[in-house]
């Protein structure tokens, strides 16, 4: 750190390696798009260190051969790199030389066997105050260590006016009202659980309603699902959304009802549920922030659960309004610029 005569201090440049593929520790996407978000700003606003994305992507020649934790080695020295961010492979020394950030993603802790991994990381990060309980103490790591980063809403989320919800509507739900959901589709995911809550919902409303569900479906779970869903009595009020190929955030924005029915450290469904008004059911198990409790209809992704609370979200108008009025006050402490501070200060703090 070099001293100014103000008082205060000048951060010190660096060589910051970015590591954020791995085959290991599948990243969701939402934690993609809060890393990519971040990163994008934060390089452009500290544009005066060295940025060295992905060096580990791609090796050539008799170093490709080698074992991956002794290839990362090698390449960290020759890069004379001075901070490791990384989502994955945890870098297994400890150097004065070389302080390393990790991301802790969603999946790790399903994954992970060596429990000291994560005692070699200066920091660990994670956007969730939840999952920084569980880190402290599957872990053992010093609370201090770990600093939570939230997200926020997509900036491309916007409230929709009558024109644009009844345009949804046509496309994706017969010109009907409907709930939009995530759910990943697949062998124990519980997706089943959806569909029977749906139901019920619907031999209690008699009504026209539908539900959209926006989630992947594995190649080799297609048949099986197929199957499963072609027997379902409201199947032609049901539609499958592709994440990657549908337009997510505006027909999010349109619904009448946003069912968060995956775990979600980031919070983003949530968060743009809120600032687009929609009201949201979600678990409170995985609440990113218990803050945000007071602001969502709180249900397990079980059928009686959420049946219960379809329910409740269609024939109470005031209850409605009150979510929609929490959730907009709610999304407003949560911005992009405070992201990219706190990974400032993180930085700075290992300068």
């Amino acid at each position: 750190m070099i001293p100014l005569e103000t008082g205060c201090y000048l951060c010190s440049l660096m060589r910051i390696v970015i590591n954020f593929s791995n085959n290991q520790y599948r990243l969701t996407p939402n934690e993609i798009f809060f890393l990519d978000k971040c990163f994008q700003l934060l390089v452009k606003e500290q544009s005066e260190h060295k940025w060295i994305p992905e060096p580990f992507a791609e090796t050539k020649g008799a170093i490709s051969l080698l074992p991956v934790g002794i290839k990362k080695s090698i390449i960290l020295d020759k890069l004379n790199a001075e901070l490791l961010i990384t989502t994955g492979e945890v870098y297994k020394k400890k150097s004065a030389a070389l302080n390393q950030i990790f991301f802790f993603n969603q999946s790790y802790e399903s994954y992970t066997k060596d429990k000291n991994l994560l005692q070699y990381p200066s920091i660990i990060i994670t956007t969730s105050f939840t999952q920084k309980k569980k880190i402290i103490e599957t872990f053992a790591v010093d609370e201090h260590k770990v600093q939570v980063i939230p997200a926020a809403a997509s900036e491309d989320i916007m409230l929709a006016d009558w024109s644009e919800k009844l345009s949804v509507k046509d496309k994706y739900a017969d010109g009907r009202e409907f709930f939009f959901c995530f759910k990943n589709i697949g062998p124990n995911t519980q997706w089943e659980e959806i569909l029977k809550a749906f139901s019920i919902f619907k031999k209690w409303q008699q009504s026209s309603l539908h539900l959209l569900i926006a989630g992947n479906v594995p190649p080799d779970y297609i048949d099986t699902f197929n199957e499963k869903f072609n027997s379902y009595k409201y199947r032609s009020d049901v539609k499958i959304l592709d994440p990657a190929k549908d337009d997510i955030e505006r027909i999010l924005s349109c619904a009448f009802g946003l069912i968060c029915a995956e775990a979600d450290y980031t919070g983003i469904h949530m968060l743009n549920g809120f600032k687009a008004e929609v009201p949201v059911i979600s678990s409170p198990v995985h609440v990113f922030d218990e803050e945000v409790s007071g602001a969502f209809l709180p249900a397990l992704p079980r059928a009686d659960e959420l049946s219960r609370q379809l329910i409740n979200l269609y024939r109470d108008e005031q209850m409605r309004d009150i979510l929609i009025e929490k959730g907009k006050r709610m999304a407003e402490n949560y911005s992009w610029e405070t992201s990219i501070k706190k990974w400032n200060d993180c930085i700075e703090s290992l300068a």
